[in-house]
């Protein structure tokens, strides 16, 4: 079973009390270091003034100079080889000045100095150092009481603080709760805390690109539905009427003209399957277009390539190109050259053109800035009631002249929507059709 991790307030209280222990444990260092050494200050200058003032007394008289001195001190006079005890205890020869002994088990302080006018003569008072010792104890246990109730307060209040400083957090968790999985709503929206007003706007842009992709692939689904009704539809009827001919071939044995022309019109009928898979194919890798596949390319490179191309493919065809110079922009370029590619077959197949004309006009030359590419024949042109559904999937003019899928202009049609723009059909100054792709710039 996984450990719970501490919650967030908790954390904060433990930082607080972390933090007052370092702080506390500094200043209570100091504190009794100061503590001590002041304690140990006061006791020499007590030390100081009594044997002054025992050396005063005993220059005019020792006996006088022993009665200045309490009980609890000791205190030895020198003159030579001659020892007077103000009380019970000797204590030795020492130099002038502060020194610390323990004598007798006892540890004292002691202050020396010379007797004024008494060559040779030196008095030296002592304190017991246990007095003093026992009040630097006192001080450091008041500093201990003390340090431990502040480290105890400042938890406490690191964890009454950090409640009102996590309240947007926990705020964003409860509605981070209630987002509905389906419709990713509502939205988390929180204030008072940068970190969480960061974090919820974090939430809200995951959300937003999950119900993207969510709803691409709900679209891709929806067209995926599509393409298999509408592809199960159109495919029907030459699967059928290959069906037919096959079963004519093998149970009426027709003579042989009649054979050849069940045999031809087999082969246009798988033909015609072949065409509209390759176009589904391409509809379909269309739809799977990602930001990845988007590069800089040149639609007037774009243009001569296509024209090439179609000079090639169809004998006779007269193509022309007029652009404008080099125009870069970023886009798929086979994506591209196969609409225009369809268009220009189009345009053949159907319109039974013999001269057409490839313009690019740049972003200077349009009126809303974007870069439009125009497809213009000399064929029968398109009917104005056919200009609009012609760029549906499985759609055929009523002018056309040949067979077809009916999908060539809607791969056009997808791909200027894949380049952030539009197709349209209207009628060309040469009497046939202009296509008309417009493209982001």
């Amino acid at each position: 079973m996984r450990r719970a991790s501490p919650s967030l307030l908790t954390r904060a209280a433990l930082a607080a009390a972390a933090g007052a222990t370092i702080v506390v444990v500094t200043v209570a260092v100091f504190v009794w270091a100061g503590v001590q050494r002041e304690s140990y200050a006061q006791l020499d200058q007590r030390l100081d003034v009594l044997s002054t003032i025992a050396a005063t007394v005993a220059n005019q008289s020792l006996y006088d100079a022993r009665q200045q001195i309490p009980p609890e001190y000791e205190a030895t006079y020198r003159a030579g080889p001659i020892i007077i005890p103000a009380h019970n205890l000797a204590l030795p020869e020492l130099p002038e000045g502060f020194t610390t002994l323990e004598i007798e088990g006892a540890e004292y302080r002691i202050r020396t100095i010379a007797v004024p006018d008494r060559p040779r003569t030196t008095i030296s008072v002592a304190a017991p150092t246990a007095p003093t010792e026992e009040q630097i104890g006192e001080e450091r246990r008041n500093t201990i009481l003390v340090s431990m109730l502040a480290i105890a307060a400042a938890a406490a209040l690191g964890w009454l603080l950090g409640g009102f400083a996590i309240r947007p957090l926990r705020q964003l968790a409860v509605q981070t709760r209630q987002i509905d999985p389906e419709t990713a709503t509502p939205r988390p929206s929180v204030t008072g805390a940068l970190e969480a007003e960061e974090l919820a706007a974090a939430i809200s842009g995951m959300l937003e690109r999950i119900t993207r992709e969510k709803q691409r692939t709900f679209e891709a689904l929806e067209t995926a539905r599509d393409f298999a009704a509408v592809s199960a539809h159109e495919l029907r009827t030459p699967l059928t009427a290959m069906r037919t001919n096959l079963e004519v071939l093998e149970s009426l044995d027709p003579p042989e003209p009649e054979r050849r022309e069940v045999i031809i019109e087999t082969l246009q009928s798988v033909r015609r399957i072949e065409q509209t898979l390759q176009a589904l194919e391409r509809l379909a890798a269309g739809n799977l277009t990602a930001e990845a596949d988007y590069e800089d390319i040149d639609l007037a490179e774009v243009l001569d390539r296509c024209a090439q191309e179609a000079r090639r493919l169809h004998t006779g065809l007269v193509v022309t190109v007029h652009d404008s110079g080099p125009t870069v922009i970023r886009g798929l370029a086979a994506g591209l050259r196969l609409a225009i590619d369809n268009a220009i077959t189009n345009a053949v197949r159907h319109g039974d053109a013999e001269h057409v004309e490839l313009s690019l006009h740049s972003s200077t030359e349009t009126k809303d800035g974007g870069i439009e590419i125009t497809i213009d024949d000399d064929g029968c042109g398109i009917p104005a009631e056919d200009r609009e559904r012609v760029f549906e999937r499985f759609t055929r003019g009523s002018r056309a002249s040949a067979p077809g899928s009916g999908l060539g202009l809607a791969l056009v049609a997808q791909q200027a929507e894949l380049h952030g723009g539009e197709a349209t059909m209207s009628k060309s100054p040469f009497g046939g059709a202009r296509l008309t792709l417009r493209v982001r710039s």
